[in-house]
């Protein structure tokens, strides 16, 4: 994927005013919706109602007529795609693409960073205070009361991922999430 956003850049240069867009929605939704990581187009656009109407964002938006065609925009689909109504971030792995391709910045890339930690901790309190936990096996989210023989894809009960008995740091739990969202390598980046 890197190489091909790489490529993409080099092709088809990302003008400047796609970036400050992109970096404009990047903010807004580590900000605002950080728990969720998602965004309803409607709220974005209430937002930028209340903003300047010269202010760049809204000129962006003028540019190319509305905001739904603004968000399937090439340069803006590396960062964001649209689930119906809903402005959701790419995997981990694109993000961290685009920040070495140069399409979004490494200050931008940090606060995408620190809102995912409170997205999973987030996730990670509400699975923990409904008694649930994640299959280490499937990935499927299950209610610890009732697992059973025959819930898990192998046939047999759901496999813990998460030692609930003891007190983990959220740090160490990132560790051993899926590699699509979170890696030790960030956390090591993190740390400097």
């Amino acid at each position: 994927y890197q190489r091909r956003v790489h490529g993409i850049l080099m092709e088809k240069k990302i003008s400047s005013t796609d970036k400050n867009f992109i970096s404009f929605l990047l903010n807004y939704m580590c900000e605002k919706r950080a728990e969720e990581m998602k965004l309803q187009l409607e709220d974005l656009s209430k937002h930028m109602t209340t903003m300047e109407p010269k202010c760049e964002p809204n000129l962006f938006r003028k540019q190319y007529g509305n905001l739904k065609t603004c968000l399937k925009l090439p340069s803006v689909e590396h960062v964001f795609f649209l689930d119906s109504n809903l402005i959701k971030f790419q995997p981990g792995d694109k993000i961290k693409a685009c920040k070495e391709a140069g399409i979004i910045s490494e200050a931008d890339y940090k606060k995408y960073l620190a809102a995912l930690d409170v997205f999973w901790t987030a996730k990670l309190t509400v699975t923990k205070s409904l008694s649930e936990n994640v299959c280490k096996v499937c990935g499927e989210t299950y209610k610890v009361s009732i697992n059973k023989k025959g819930q898990c894809t192998t046939g047999e009960a759901h496999i813990p991922k998460y030692d609930w008995t003891k007190s983990v740091s959220y740090t160490h739990l990132r560790a051993h999430e899926t590699l699509r969202y979170l890696v030790c390598r960030l956390l090591l980046e993190k740390k400097k």
